[in-house]
């Protein structure tokens, strides 16, 4: 799964089903959830484990048994702790339909007006269970699963509407909402140019700042330095190919960016406290 302008531009499921289901762990090339967002809707439940995440500029600490909902466009980042956890990545709009009694609520969501709540518990006992059982079709997939998925996210919309479970601060000051456009113009930078040789004054200019402003505003916002994050991205890309290709360690380190394969070393133990190549032997068949 590639979790991201440092949006994700992966596709998830196909054409006639836009739905795909992830099982992460530790071993995942992208288990911790760095500052991202993509267009598609994501539901996430914990396993086992907690997961503090931060949705645009609100956290949120999920237990065991919680799901989180994702709307579209959201930026978010996530700290797992002896988390297991489980995500559905999905395209709302292929929900939309000719019968206009849907596409009205749906509209409002795909424009923005409307944003459904991140936390559900098990508290909610209605809305918990359908998300819940949409866990279910995805990871059993018997026959008419596709169908049963999208006839349980209309469910769920549903209940949405009747329990008004929308968020209510929808008054995001305009300086915040300034900071989250800007955020997302520079991680649209980092992942379309990470393989090339940028560096702090690239990012800086990204976004129009001044380099020393950049890195506080950055900072503040990722809890990471602008050159820590692009590093960070370089290395998660890293450790995909890794697992999903059959590229030499050589050729993975410069397709990343990096021209100096000790350096690209150092950089992943660095984030991952072993080697490319003793991570690179996690995932070869015995």
């Amino acid at each position: 799964m590639r979790y991201s302008e440092y949006k994700e531009n992966t596709t998830h499921g196909s054409a006639k089903f836009p739905f795909a289901y992830y099982f992460v762990n530790k071993l995942h090339p992208r288990y911790n959830m760095e500052v991202h967002w993509h267009n598609e809707c994501e539901i996430i439940k914990i396993v086992s484990g907690t997961f503090d995440i931060k949705i645009n500029l609100s956290p949120y600490s999920a237990k065991a048994g919680d799901i989180i909902f994702l709307n579209s466009g959201c930026i978010h980042s996530g700290i797992p702790k002896d988390c297991v956890y489980e995500c559905v990545v999905f395209d709302i709009a292929s929900l939309t339909q000719k019968n206009p009694l849907a596409n009205t609520e749906l509209n409002e969501i795909l424009q923005y007006k409307k944003e459904i709540q991140n936390l559900f518990t098990s508290e909610k006992e209605d809305t918990y269970n359908t998300l819940n059982h949409i866990f279910n079709l995805m990871k059993n997939k018997k026959e008419g699963y596709q169908l049963r998925t999208y006839g349980m996210l209309y469910y769920f919309l549903g209940l949405v509407k009747e329990n008004d479970l929308y968020i209510k601060e929808k008054e995001i000051s305009i300086t915040n909402k300034k900071l989250l456009s800007q955020m997302k113009k520079i991680l649209n930078f980092v992942e379309t140019r990470y393989m090339e040789e940028i560096g702090l004054e690239d990012l800086a200019k990204s976004v129009d700042m001044n380099e020393k402003y950049f890195c506080k505003f950055f900072k503040q916002l990722t809890k990471k330095t602008p050159i820590e994050y692009l590093n960070w991205y370089r290395i998660e890309c890293a450790c995909e190919k890794i697992k999903f290709s059959s590229l030499s360690l050589t050729d993975i380190a410069f397709d990343c960016g990096f021209n100096d394969t000790s350096y690209f070393t150092k950089v992943f133990k660095k984030y991952n406290g072993i080697t490319p190549r003793e991570y690179q032997k996690l995932f070869i068949k015995k």
